[in-house]
């Protein structure tokens, strides 16, 4: 290997780029069923894919920070980590919102 050039930390890239995934299996299932979000084509995957997305972001972020000397990728690794609990929070309330909590 050239001087200098590290190797590429894929795991803080997976786990900054898995929590847009998520928001476009989101937008997607807007817009394939417009306006009725209670149809089985929008809550399956809506309680099933987007939240496993989600954690896997978490846990590539969270397996990428160990190689963080090695491999370098500081800014992905932690901004995934910062992204994936963020839109985790966001999923969570969205969450309440479908299950009729009001606040």
């Amino acid at each position: 290997m050239a001087k200098g050039y590290r190797k590429i930390n894929h795991l803080a890239i997976v786990g900054f780029l898995l929590p847009f995934v998520a928001n476009a299996v989101v937008a997607i299932l807007v817009v394939v069923v417009k306006k009725d979000f209670s149809r089985l084509k929008f809550l399956l995957p809506y309680f099933s894919v987007v939240p496993l997305i989600l954690c896997c972001g978490v846990f590539c972020s969270i397996r990428s920070i160990p190689l963080i000397e090695e491999r370098n990728d500081k800014d992905y690794a932690y901004s995934g980590l910062v992204l994936n609990i963020f839109f985790l929070v966001i999923y969570g309330i969205s969450l309440l919102y479908f299950l009729g909590f009001t606040f």
